[in-house]
């Protein structure tokens, strides 16, 4: 959902599909994201992701509520019915939706490198996904009203021919998609047009923009509401909704985000490892020199014991002997000064039976070498095919024990790869750090629901208590037990009362350029505990 014209189709399509239906409850299961799900199970739920690069609005037919590791929002939309969604303008490209019977709406900030979705009553922010306290209050955004919208929009502006192609598109229509400019560009023979001739396509290909006839994901991976003949590739697929394509899009670009990274460090491991061999391999073709070598060592022997003083020192680094076997012909010897020709004959007998040996092992090690490196190709080939997260996961754990052995188990895959101690307590989770580094780590993993713990005035390790994605809190005697394996974490943990300091995960923030492991805190509250350390089962 990349540009003004995908968003105004999308809101023409969701008009249709949500309009007189009831919220039936609101969750955020990701960090990103927030679903507004209706009491139809035929209509599913409204997705926003709020990720910048990456934001996106659709509706998603998948409607299960999530059972656990979510949190519950915006309680006050319960069974109130939509009564319309629209673009109040097109500038600011807001989404605005209305309830009947309420005063409430929701505003969706899509166009933002902070995008956000705002609960309004009455002109005045009561909640918002993002930033929850810190917007509750405030004035709702103002809207650039339609008229001075059009009024913009059709004022003209003289526009510098020796411009680049793109500035001059983006002249004539400001909301043009930057992704498809290029596309365009070579379908349309833009760069050849006049000004009056490019206006003229320019207005046509805005045409097709407002009026899609069919939807498609680019070759370089935009949305395009153009028809696929306009496109400089074919298209990677099409749709036959504006709101199917963002869904599709949005769903491939989170899979992506999810997938890519910790793929492609699996992918250079093996990669390495086939390299490795690959070269172990290339040295068997040096067996035909290295036998050659072996002959001329042992033959440097024969005719070191072939000299009546062989049992004599060197008086050099080298002598000089008649080669028997080349008519005589003097041949220069290596020595070591100071040994007798016989010491020195031995040593070349020693290193031509080494170099023959080697290599008439070197069968076996030659076969398990070639074998390696095919069954490393295997899993390249197997791993390079998966484009799912869940397969990812699936594939490591069926070849776990080959990565093992290998020596390439997959960062993070293994229970020591994790930034915590991880201690089960009941239903819950208890998370503890390990160090400062991944005490800054283990709060970017946590939910903003999450208790958060630290031992007050002291260094130690930050503690999390995963609360399930619930906006309560649990029971009192939990945290206080929690608490307690925060301070025995800690420098104070040989105190017989040590002060730790509580709070919601969402009121703890790591300031920029902060030191690993230090944050400020708010709204917290301090429990006086015994320091006691958890049981671990995988520590």
């Amino acid at each position: 959902m990349n540009n003004y014209y995908t968003l105004k189709s999308l809101v023409a399509e969701l008009r249709y599909e949500i309009f007189n239906k009831e919220v039936r409850e609101v969750w955020s299961s990701r960090k990103d994201q927030i679903d507004f799900y209706f009491s139809s199970e035929k209509t599913g739920k409204l997705t926003f992701v709020a990720a910048s690069p990456g934001t996106a609005l659709y509706l998603d037919r998948r409607a299960a509520v999530p059972s656990r590791n979510a949190a519950f929002l915006f309680p006050e939309m319960q069974g109130h019915t939509v009564s319309g969604i629209e673009m109040p303008s097109a500038a600011d490209r807001y989404v605005r939706v209305t309830f009947s019977e309420t005063d409430l709406e929701l505003l969706f900030k899509p166009f933002s490198s902070r995008p956000n979705v705002f609960l309004i009553r009455s002109g005045r922010i009561t909640g918002s996904f993002k930033k929850d306290a810190g917007h509750a209050g405030e004035r709702a955004p103002s809207i650039i009203s339609a008229a001075a919208t059009v009024a913009e929009a059709d004022e003209l502006t003289e526009i510098d021919i020796s411009l680049p192609l793109k500035k001059k598109i983006i002249g004539i229509d400001k909301r043009f998609p930057r992704g498809l400019i290029n596309d365009v560009a070579d379908t349309c023979n833009l760069e050849a047009a006049s000004m009056p001739e490019l206006k003229e396509k320019v207005e046509i290909l805005q045409q097709k923009l407002l009026h899609p006839q069919v939807v498609s994901i680019t070759a370089e991976g935009n949305l395009s509401l153009l028809p696929p003949e306009f496109l400089s590739h074919p298209p990677e697929r099409t749709f036959d909704s504006v709101n199917e394509g963002v869904r599709t899009l949005s769903l491939t670009k989170n899979r992506e985000k999810r997938l890519l990274p910790r793929k492609k460090d699996i992918e250079r491991k093996i990669g390495k490892r086939i390299s490795g061999l690959q070269k172990q391999l290339e040295q068997f073709r040096k067996e035909p020199e290295r036998l050659k070598k072996a002959d001329t060592l042992e033959h440097f022997g024969h005719l070191l014991m072939s000299q009546p003083q062989s049992n004599e020192q060197a008086g050099d680094e080298s002598v000089t002997i008649p080669d028997w076997a080349e008519e005589g012909r003097e041949r220069v010897i290596p020595v070591t000064k100071g040994e007798t020709l016989i010491d020195q004959a031995r040593r070349y007998y020693e290193k031509a039976a080494r170099i023959r040996k080697e290599i008439a092992m070197s069968g076996h090690k030659k076969e398990q070498l070639t074998s390696q490196k095919c069954e490393m190709e295997e899993l390249l080939a197997d791993l390079s095919a998966i484009e799912h997260p869940a397969d990812l996961e699936k594939w490591i754990k069926n070849n776990e024990a080959r990565l093992q052995q290998a020596g390439l188990a997959p960062s993070g895959s293994q229970p020591v790869a994790r930034p915590y101690r991880l201690v089960p307590l009941g239903d819950y989770e208890v998370w503890i750090g390990k160090s400062a580094k991944s005490n800054d780590e283990i709060l970017s993993l946590s939910h903003k629901e999450d208790i958060w713990m630290h031992v007050r005035g002291a260094s130690g390790s930050h503690v999390i208590l995963r609360n399930r994605g619930n906006t309560g809190w649990p029971d009192p005697q939990l945290v206080l037990k929690v608490a307690s394996y925060a301070a025995a974490y800690s420098r104070q943990s040989g105190s017989s009362m040590v002060p730790v300091i509580v709070a919601k995960r969402k009121h703890v923030r790591k300031p920029k350029g902060a030191a690993p492991g230090q944050v400020t805190v708010t709204n917290e509250r301090v429990e006086m505990v015994i320091p006691q350390k958890p049981e671990i089962p995988d520590s």
